[in-house]
């Protein structure tokens, strides 16, 4: 572009520009100093375009909302059972089986509230992992929708081997992306 002149722009006029902005940004950044980031939360998968984030393990946990054994990398089962909860809504929410009952839905907080020891303790977990009591109250509702759709397409007591094999199909035909790496 040098070569071809251009509206009174002469090619030691562009590089003359281009060297003092380099220079200028230069200064900015050794005035400014070393700037550390905070990291605030982690994408641990993606499940057909929504986020599984580190905060919704955490919470999954310490509210008993998923079962984790006590050994080994409780992340990586938590993680597991979000990214297959997130598929069977994905499937859920194709079908629509009835919504639960508010008295269902408030019979279902107060569960969560008797696996924590108090009020305080799940008040502190929801303000520490950045859950509110909504969106807990709307876990609380899905997992319900879930279990009623799983009555609904496998039968009263729905066989575990069953609807493992379904999940399990499910996730093949689905777009994950686990960006979570074990602790080894």
């Amino acid at each position: 572009m040098c070569g071809v002149r251009r509206a009174h722009v002469r090619c030691a006029d562009v590089r003359g520009a281009r060297l003092l902005g380099a220079v200028v940004l230069a200064v900015i950044v050794a005035i400014a100093g070393p700037t550390q980031a905070e990291v605030i939360d982690r994408v641990l998968a993606v499940v057909s375009g929504g986020l599984v984030l580190q905060s919704d393990a955490v919470a999954a946990i310490r509210l008993g909302l998923v079962e984790v054994p006590s050994p080994g990398d409780r992340m990586q089962v938590a993680l597991d059972r979000l990214i297959e909860r997130r598929l069977m809504l994905l499937e859920v929410d194709r079908y629509g089986p009835p919504e639960p009952s508010r008295a269902d839905i408030d019979a279902g907080l107060a569960a969560v509230g008797r696996r924590i020891a108090s009020v305080d303790t799940l008040d502190a977990i929801l303000a520490q992992t950045g859950l509110t009591a909504e969106q807990l109250r709307v876990f609380v509702r899905d997992d319900l929708r879930i279990r009623a759709y799983l009555q609904q397409r496998f039968g009263g007591s729905p066989d575990a081997a069953l609807v493992r094999d379904w999940v399990t199909g499910l996730r093949r035909r689905a777009d994950v992306t686990v960006l979570y790496l074990p602790v080894r």
